[in-house]
């Protein structure tokens, strides 16, 4: 009992273990707030990701491969709930008539003439991925997009030009407003009469704006009618498509329902190089990248915990060095050095589960509400903690993990243990003479 009651005391006695207490805490809060707040970030990536690229995605299709011979063997799976149609191609953008003076400066790839076209179905594509968050996501009421209207294929009475979606942001950064003309030109391989290269220009009407919350795919896609591509590509077959995208009923098991597709359409459409793959492979490099990130972000701030060990380090050797006296009384009293080494061992275990308990609690505390103060300091003083607008986010997203909270946890009481073990393992081996020498 005694050494509950003595690692207490001087504990109390020595303000200075103070110091401890406040590095352990604050490596904690900083591994639990930083972590969930990049973890939240992924999660909010990771479903944008997912949205542009749907659950299942069918590519390296035949030349104009048809969809109409496509869609029954993908439809045949009972885990396929729908799919849909698209023609993705690059080309060059720009507005007809150069660059308007209103134009914003560009930050993300705006500025760039280059852009992904993806041709769709309008009502298909609202089954298979997240367009219908998308057309409602512009801040601008006058660039959202009625689903009924949306992307005329080859224009009607009052406007015979067919439309394109682009991005809020592009048409920020391009000066366009609903109704502008731009010209987009794509590159056509390998024709039958001349095996050659050839340009096609589209004059293309600017219905509305996008936003998929993916800082990427809004920079550098834009979005038109299915048939817009078909004429511009001068495609023979009617419903001719380059890649399907394909809905699950059940997500989970998305890499085996792959499988089986890809072996379908090469049983039944001796269709063999096709590529079936799910949203995670399909963006594998990108995903992995922002996962090496934060992984990155733990060894460094790992670093913090490292200096709060030191400190607790040296503030436990100075313990040990002014209590030789009050061992050395102990151990001619009868204490073993076990009990020696447990009364210093206890101290410094009191301050890492103490700098736990408060660096994990503040640490969950100050993520569930960093956004609302994120929020007040931006209005009331001018300063951004997590700028959403530079990660295209509606609010500083996090992710408490119960798993890393208990690592941080466990690593703090874990880095207690050894580096107050140290000290009082040499509190331990005082010969109680040496100790009482100077009494």
């Amino acid at each position: 009992m005694y050494r509950w009651f003595l690692a207490w005391r001087y504990l109390l006695q020595r303000p200075i273990n103070l110091l401890g207490v406040i590095a352990v805490t604050l490596a904690a809060w900083a591994l639990v707030v930083v972590v969930s707040i990049f973890s939240g970030y992924i999660v909010e990536i990771r479903r944008h990701v997912h949205a542009t690229t749907g659950d299942v995605v069918v590519n390296r299709l035949p030349v104009e491969c048809s969809f109409a011979r496509i869609a029954p063997v993908l439809l045949a799976d009972p885990n396929v709930a729908a799919c849909a149609p698209r023609i993705t191609w690059p080309g060059l953008l720009h507005p007809t008539g150069g660059v308007p003076a209103a134009a914003a400066r560009p930050d993300s790839g705006e500025d760039s003439r280059f852009v992904h076209l993806i041709g769709i179905d309008p009502q298909a594509e609202l089954a298979v991925s997240g367009l219908r968050a998308w057309l409602r996501a512009p801040e601008r009421p006058e660039l959202r997009v009625a689903e009924a209207e949306l992307l005329r294929p080859a224009g009607g009475d009052d406007d015979p030009v067919p439309s394109i979606l682009l991005s809020e942001r592009r048409l920020a950064v391009e000066g366009l407003q609903p109704g502008a003309r731009v010209d987009v030109t794509c590159t056509r391989l390998y024709t039958e009469r001349t095996q050659s290269v050839e340009l096609e220009t589209v004059r293309l009407a600017v219905q509305g704006a996008f936003g998929a919350r993916f800082v990427m795919f809004d920079a550098t896609h834009a979005l038109v009618h299915i048939d817009t591509m078909r004429a511009l590509l001068r495609m023979k077959v009617e419903d001719a498509c380059n890649e399907v995208v394909v809905a699950l009923r059940d997500e989970s098991t998305a890499v085996e329902t792959a499988a089986r597709l890809q072996r379908a359409l090469a049983d039944r459409l001796s269709v063999r190089d096709v590529g079936v793959y799910t949203w995670e492979e399909t963006n594998a490099l990108f995903l992995s990248a922002v996962d090496h990130q934060r992984s990155l972000f733990k060894l460094i701030l790992f670093v913090i915990m490292v200096v709060a060990a030191f400190l607790m380090f040296a503030t436990l050797s100075m313990m040990v060095t002014e209590k030789v006296h009050d061992v050395g009384i102990l151990t001619a009293m009868g204490a073993t050095r076990f009990g020696v080494f447990q009364v210093f061992l206890a101290c410094g275990l009191a301050i890492a589960a103490t700098g736990a308990v408060l660096g994990v609690g503040v640490g969950c505390l100050t993520a569930v509400n960093l956004d609302g103060l994120n929020t007040w300091l931006r209005t009331t003083f001018g300063v951004d903690l997590f700028p959403t607008r530079i990660y295209n986010l509606e609010h500083v997203p996090f992710d408490l993990d119960p798993a890393w909270l208990l690592q941080v946890a466990g690593m703090a009481l874990g880095v207690g243990a050894v580096v107050s073990g140290i000290p009082a393992w040499l509190a331990s081996r005082h010969d109680p003479v040496e100790s009482l020498r100077n009494e």
